[in-house]
């Protein structure tokens, strides 16, 4: 055995201890108030390649699955060329600026982000929908975070709801939250009919262009448009959720709900953040919020792929099935027990994460 293979069959062995870490690491990002902060550039000379040993099952078989060459397929320029070089085209393209220009802005997303959000105070639902309907940094940021899922360097979140959902040709996919439409892209390259929502009408109209360049035919709906009833199969709202506000968060749950056809699934997840200035858009501090509100409005939990993604079945919301389902649901993620254990595991977890800054530092130093 080759010293090359002796390394990666011992990669292989500390692979779950390397998964197991990755979960706790996810835990203790929820509770990091720095923000997500700059965009790696995988070209970038000194950038570490892929840790591929930290990818779980689902993430392996998406970097090789068929539906990543469609993936693929939808970044790329419509010329021809590679996924890098279709995003840093299709931002420059529509914002008017050098490619040079925009791999700044794709990289450092996050500041102009800010900027956006404290040109005026956010206190209301009504300046939350405007922040979504002026701002153009997410344009960048959401195209790029498409190209690191191509590059190995990202979770290929599109590919792996894709594959687990395999939706039969002509599926009605309601993609909830659309950003720049590459997931809404892959589905109709999968020969589904597509309708892309979104409240920030910067993205959608971005999306609307992409797609309409591409040949991609697809429907559009400026939120908060009513969304008709039972029209879809599915639902897609990958990371969405916890930028809809509490107050509106219901009605918004319910009306997702009401669009499904019966027995139709719902794919979300919820990027929670603990309170701090750089997560301000991130509304909540804890998924147990936002999993009640999707329980008692008749979803029932199909499956949750690597702690991140959530399918839902749109269930009865009356009768003794719903209402059995109901008090369940209270019990795991409302009641006062069930607040408690989760204020506890937060406890523990931010106690960790000043444990390992402590040590961090002493090594540093």
């Amino acid at each position: 055995m080759t010293r090359l293979e002796q390394a990666q069959a011992a990669l292989r062995r500390l692979a779950p201890i390397s998964r197991v870490l990755n979960r706790v690491a996810l835990v203790l990002l929820r509770e990091d108030t720095g923000g997500q902060g700059r965009h790696v550039d995988p070209d970038a000379p000194g950038t570490p390649p892929p840790a591929t040993a930290r990818w779980s099952a689902a993430h392996t078989r998406a970097v090789a699955s068929p539906t990543m060459a469609l993936f693929r397929d939808a970044l790329r320029p419509v010329g021809g060329g590679g996924e890098r070089t279709g995003v840093l085209d299709d931002l420059a393209r529509y914002f008017g600026m050098s490619p040079e220009e925009v791999l700044a802005r794709c990289l450092d997303w996050e500041s102009a982000s800010l900027e956006e959000w404290e040109a005026r105070p956010r206190d209301t639902p009504a300046a939350i929908a405007d922040f979504y309907d002026t701002a153009t940094s997410w344009a960048f940021d959401l195209s790029w975070y498409n190209y690191l899922q191509v590059s190995g360097t990202g979770y290929p979140k599109s590919v792996i709801v894709a594959d687990r959902l395999r939706p039969e040709p002509g599926s009605r996919i309601l993609e909830y939250g659309s950003g720049v439409g590459v997931t809404a892209q892959l589905f109709a390259a999968l020969g589904c009919e597509v309708t892309l929502a979104d409240v920030a009408r910067p993205l959608l109209d971005f999306a609307r262009w992409r797609l309409k360049a591409r040949g991609v035919e697809a429907s559009y709906v400026h939120l908060p448009a009513e969304l008709p009833p039972a029209a879809f199969d599915v639902v897609t709202a990958l990371d969405v959720m916890a930028h809809v506000p509490p107050a509106e968060l219901r009605a918004t749950v319910e009306a997702l709900h009401a669009t499904l056809r019966p027995g139709g699934l719902f794919v979300t997840g919820f990027d929670v953040r603990r309170p701090s200035r750089r997560n301000a858009w991130h509304l909540y501090a804890d998924d147990l919020p936002l999993r009640w509100e999707i329980s008692r409005a008749g979803f029932r939990r199909v499956e949750l792929i690597d702690a991140s993604v959530w399918i839902y079945r749109a269930g009865p919301t009356t009768g003794p099935r719903g209402r059995a389902h109901l008090a369940w649901s209270w019990i795991r993620l409302a009641s006062p027990p069930a607040r408690l254990i989760r204020h506890c595991r937060r406890l523990l977890a931010r106690a960790a994460l000043s444990l390992f800054f402590l040590v961090a530092a002493r090594r540093s130093g």
